[in-house]
């Protein structure tokens, strides 16, 4: 028994002796529910983020060019990409910037996120963020050793300003919305967000616009990109990714469109965590970006089928509080329950053959699920909701 004891205490000892700051940041969420559960063969999964379509070809053959050539570009990314994304963002985002101060190109939107939190932020400070939030975005601000506050938004899952001014302190660094939302699906109207961009522009503070879901937008609603507002390249910063816009999930690839007043210190951090994107990716996204929104363009009529069948489906459920969202590829489904998501979640894979995300990884407060419709085609659809509401009826 003493024996025991003192293996507890050396085994506590060594714990701490060995425990940095990942010690406070939750393990990959979406990877820790799969590990939990036996996954039938036949299970459709309504739960990773990514679009049913694949890059445009000449992306990808742009990327088995460049494979042959290896090496380098600038830690900002090659000049030439750079180029089209500027001339891109001034054609499609109303957004006016150099390629040389403001551009930088990264692997994916994850980093270029990590990236600008490390360049403005010293230990302490503080990260609005509305929920339900995505989890890497706190996972990205825990690491930096700052604090994220979380604010909790409306029925329409859209944040009040009288919350955020009440949030607000000394150490608030950067506002950060996500527009089109992940895992809500909600899009911020212009004046809610001209609204967030006035407070950060007053208070001197950085509002972080991350939009990787530019592209997915429905019934009529319009993205809107804040850098765009009179006056914000000083104080706005946009996230772009290549893996929603163009199907090019795995390529990780982005892009960040920065005030030139911390390009410097952006590349700083750049050249320490990666020196450069991919440079077969950064070939792809030349090819892809030069398509413009006219590449998913072609998959709009399915994407709008497939969202149809869900909200067809859904909104007859006596169990779910189920506010229509027009963006993104992502519902948020309340849960009239008490029971815990991620037990919900759990049996939905294993007894109804259907992947969700529990909603507690997104921080909502309340038993909800993630369904992702942007993953799978009409058939797929039909029976995954099938499926489903089945399981949603015999859980719940």
């Amino acid at each position: 028994m003493e024996n025991l004891f003192i293996k507890d205490i050396v085994s506590a000892e060594m714990k701490w002796m060995f425990s940095g700051r990942t010690i406070f940041i939750e393990n990959a969420p979406i990877q820790q529910l799969l590990s939990e559960v036996s996954i039938p063969s036949d299970t459709i999964s309504l739960g990773q983020g990514v679009p049913f379509f694949g890059p445009p070809r000449e992306a990808v053959k742009a990327a088995v060019d460049a494979l042959s050539k290896p090496g380098y570009t600038s830690d900002a990314g090659d000049i030439e990409l750079r180029e089209a994304i500027s001339r891109k963002l001034y054609r499609e985002n109303k957004i006016s910037v150099s390629p040389e101060e403001n551009i930088v190109v990264t692997s994916g939107g994850n980093q270029a996120f990590m990236n600008i939190i490390l360049t403005i932020t010293n230990p302490g400070d503080e990260i609005i963020l509305f929920s339900p939030v995505y989890f890497n975005h706190i996972m990205a601000v825990k690491l930096a050793s700052c604090k994220p506050v979380i604010i909790p938004t409306d029925r329409d899952y859209l944040p009040t300003i009288e919350s955020l001014l009440d949030a607000l302190t000394e150490k608030t660094k950067a506002i950060v919305t996500v527009s089109p939302n992940n895992p809500t699906g909600a899009v911020y109207p212009r004046s809610l967000l001209e609204e967030i961009n006035s407070i950060c522009r007053e208070k001197e503070i950085y509002h972080i616009s991350d939009e990787a879901y530019e592209y997915y937008t429905f019934n009529g609603v319009k993205h809107i990109s804040p850098a765009s507002f009179k006056d914000s390249m000083n104080h706005t910063i946009t996230i772009f990714s290549f893996s929603k816009s163009f199907g090019m999930a795995g390529y990780r690839i982005g892009y960040i469109v920065i005030p030139s007043e911390l390009y410097n210190e952006f590349i700083k951090v750049q050249d320490t965590t990666s020196i450069c994107a991919p440079v077969a990716s950064q070939a792809a996204a030349l090819e892809a970006i030069k398509l413009g929104k006219t590449y998913i363009s072609r998959f709009y009529h399915i994407l709008e089928d497939v969202r149809s069948i869900f909200i067809e489906k859904l909104i007859q459920e006596d169990s779910l509080v189920f506010p229509v969202t027009h963006g993104g590829y992502y519902f948020l489904l309340k849960l009239e329950t008490d029971k815990s998501d991620w037990s919900i979640a759990k049996q939905l894979i294993e007894k109804y053959r259907v992947i969700t995300i529990p909603g507690s990884v997104f921080f909502t407060g309340y038993p909800s699920l993630r369904v992702s419709y942007g993953n799978i085609m009409q058939d797929a659809a039909k029976e995954g909701v099938k499926r489903l509401i089945q399981g949603l009826r015999g859980v719940l």
